[in-house]
């Protein structure tokens, strides 16, 4: 367990300073495979519920919303830089930072060695997608941004001891693959109304 939520920890980390769209697309799936495996690990978790919630889990994160993207990236023609409002450096800086700032605020969360860890993996990967979704200047990379803020909620659960329930999470995944699913959509009338996806020029648009 400890070393899937260190591999966690390691791919938002990636993710949120990477510089390029589809090796962040491939870490985002990596990272939704393993998010998949946690109910399998789960103590309070077996049977039927828990395998059915890693298939739907892996199914949605680690496949479907992978994909999507990647039809986006292919279909808009996206370049491979994945541009930035902050310097590479000051994005490594305030990774770091919130990394710190997540495992010392879980220290008074008072949890247990192995769920402190996966709090302080689950808050990273939050604030790490936040931190992407705020600086990035490309939608897709928004979006990416948006799952991964979404897959720290899901370590965040794990983390809090409470039994994963079937109906509940997979009405969750429903809602993401929804939103993913639209805002892929909104970014080709995006891309075919200005031919390009920099956020920057929403202003642009006009009653």
């Amino acid at each position: 367990m400890n070393t899937l939520t260190v591999l966690l920890l390691l791919l938002g980390i990636h993710l949120a300073v990477s510089e390029r769209i589809r090796p962040a697309i491939r870490s985002l799936a990596a990272q939704g495979f393993l998010l998949g495996l946690l109910p399998l690990l789960d103590s309070s978790g077996g049977g039927w519920r828990a395998a059915a919630l890693c298939v739907a889990t892996i199914g949605v994160k680690s496949v479907a919303i992978p994909a999507i993207l990647t039809r986006a990236v292919s279909r808009l023609d996206i370049g491979q830089e994945s541009e930035s409002l902050i310097s590479t450096k000051t994005t490594i800086l305030l990774t770091g930072a919130l990394t710190l700032s997540a495992f010392l605020a879980c220290t008074r969360f008072g949890l247990s060695g192995k769920d402190q860890l996966a709090a302080a993996a689950g808050l990273t990967l939050l604030f790490s997608g936040l931190l992407t979704m705020t600086t990035r200047v490309k939608a897709v990379s928004q979006v990416i941004g948006f799952v991964v803020l979404e897959n720290g909620i899901f370590l965040l659960g794990a983390a809090s001891g409470s039994e994963f329930t079937l109906p509940i999470e997979l009405g969750i995944f429903l809602d993401l693959f929804v939103a993913v699913f639209l805002m892929g959509i909104l970014m080709f009338k995006i891309q075919r109304a200005f031919t390009h996806m920099d956020v920057r020029k929403i202003h642009m648009l006009k009653d």
